[in-house]
């Protein structure tokens, strides 16, 4: 563990030099995808401002709601899309054959091998809703509360890692899992919205088999209307490491049948 601890700032900060020696590309891209969730949420905006109210949620709560959201799958973002390389046809890249000759753990270099500077736009502009949103709803955090919600962000992360990493890893088997990857992550954005909108169907996946509500929307329902935070942390803790666990063995089996693709 303390090689891996000294090895990653060294991969970080190479990572950050790459990208930087293209400077203006690295601002495009942080300033792209900021503009691209302002406007998402623009138009979540805009129609929530047409209506009173959407299951008891105003517009400030879906604004805390929405960056709230944003914080993990954005730290995420910055951290581990190098995963997406995996599911999009890097296995008969043999993108794997590099890190194999190492004596290092080839998932730790596949995922510290790239610092994804696009996810800054996210993150920022994530906190940006949670200043902007927070004084308007008129409830005040413990101390405790913001230490518990801070938890739920680190395992909130893990969850979405492991996600990544769940549908990226059958491509061991598939050769190319991008479009299932996709599709499957974006059911990440049902869990910005109050899931009581939504069909029993949509409910029980999101609850059940891809519990994104779960370390995102019942966290903040929780601290927001008064529920057990308690509990729910508890909740988003089971569902991140059962979901990390999980997407561990699948890597781990698919890296057993890895074959290289001799280029």
């Amino acid at each position: 563990m303390k090689k891996y601890i000294k090895l990653y700032p060294y991969y970080v900060s190479r990572s950050i030099k790459a990208r930087l020696a293209y400077r203006f590309d690295a601002v495009i891209g942080i300033f792209g995808f900021l503009l691209e969730n302002a406007i998402v949420f623009s138009t979540l905006y805009l129609t929530i401002s047409a209506i009173p109210s959407l299951n008891g949620w105003d517009i400030n709560t879906m604004g805390f709601l929405y960056g709230y959201y944003l914080i993990p799958k954005a730290i995420d973002h910055i951290f581990s899309d190098q995963i997406w390389q995996l599911a999009n046809g890097g296995i008969t890249r043999g993108i794997l054959d590099k890190y194999l000759i190492k004596p290092i753990n080839p998932l730790f270099q596949l995922v510290a091998e790239m610092i994804q500077l696009e996810g800054f736009g996210e993150l920022i502009l994530g906190i940006l809703f949670l200043f902007v949103f927070t004084p308007k709803l008129g409830v005040s955090f413990s101390a405790i509360q913001i230490i518990l919600l801070v938890l739920c962000v680190f395992f909130a992360v893990l969850f979405f890692f492991a996600i990544k990493l769940i549908f990226g890893s059958m491509s061991f088997w598939t050769k190319r899992s991008i479009e299932v990857m996709t599709t499957i992550y974006d059911f990440s954005n049902f869990a910005k919205y109050p899931i009581e909108i939504f069909s029993g169907a949509i409910r029980f996946t999101l609850t059940y088999l891809l519990p994104f509500s779960v370390v995102i929307f019942f966290p903040i329902r929780a601290l927001l209307f008064g529920g057990n935070l308690y509990l729910q942390t508890l909740y988003v803790m089971l569902a991140s490491i059962g979901m990390l666990m999980l997407s561990l063995f699948i890597w781990n089996q698919g890296l057993k049948r890895y074959e290289s693709a001799g280029s």
